[in-house]
């Protein structure tokens, strides 16, 4: 239910992560890739996400700290506005409350991808094959809020885990994936928003477009999946990828 289970749980290597922000970390990575983004490079702080800025020039700027976008940068962490926005050929530097920070969490050389309603069905497929292939588990890390159980990200867990189990009936689900989907069937969108502090937190910032536009379903075919650790700037890099990869 947040990045720290992941380390009490043991993580392996072998296995397959998907990690998720529904608000909106993980939704806005895979619509900037839609949008025709090279990377992204995802940060824990802000002043790391400005020296990298500094060490590169051209990349673009953008993150957010509680819902607020960052002074001097280019974009705050908006899906809505992500896609509007031409970002073909370009790299982005990014940091989120919680979201970014939860893909470090993952062992590093994993398999971790970007999951959220929007692409549910594509990342799923893309997770079980790359698990049957490596006979290995698929591990759904919920960014949480602020080390807490965030209740966006796992009614978002919980239908991801449902997407799994409709394209392998077979599959052996742990009790915490039986926990996540049974409060998916209580909160599903958009009664989500209702019971949610951090989707109230995101309108009450102004930003009600961004709740609508993260709650659509199996919208998109886009997968993101970090592929490596920057020499220059020690930053994660996420890049997407094929679902027939």
């Amino acid at each position: 239910m947040s990045p720290a289970d992941v380390h009490a749980a043991g993580p392996a290597i072998e296995d397959v992560y998907i990690v998720i922000d529904l608000i909106r970390a993980t939704t806005a990575i895979t619509t900037i890739f839609e949008r025709g983004a090279l990377r992204i490079l995802a940060t824990n702080t802000v002043e790391q996400a400005r020296k990298a800025a500094q060490l590169v020039p051209g990349r673009l700027l953008c993150g957010e700290r509680n819902a607020q976008p960052l002074p001097g940068f280019d974009y705050g962490n908006s899906p809505a506005q992500f896609s509007r926005a031409d970002l073909s050929k370009r790299e982005l530097i990014l940091t989120t409350t919680n979201g970014t920070r939860a893909f470090y969490a993952c062992p590093p050389q994993s398999i971790c991808l970007a999951g959220c309603f929007y692409n549910a069905h594509a990342v799923t497929a893309y997770a079980l094959a790359c698990a049957q292939r490596q006979q290995s588990n698929i591990a759904i890390v919920c960014a949480a809020e602020n080390g807490y159980f965030a209740l966006d990200d796992t009614v978002c867990a919980g239908y991801l885990a449902q997407e799994i189990q409709h394209q392998r009936p077979d599959i052996i689900c742990h009790e915490s994936v039986t926990a996540a989907s049974s409060l998916y069937q209580l909160y599903p969108p958009p009664q989500l928003a209702k019971y949610c502090h951090s989707i109230q937190q995101v309108i009450n910032s102004g930003l009600g477009e961004d709740i609508n536009f993260c709650l659509q379903q199996n919208v998109s075919s886009t997968i993101a999946r970090v592929t490596g650790q920057e020499q220059q700037t020690g930053l994660l890099i996420l890049e997407p990828v094929s679902t027939h990869s």
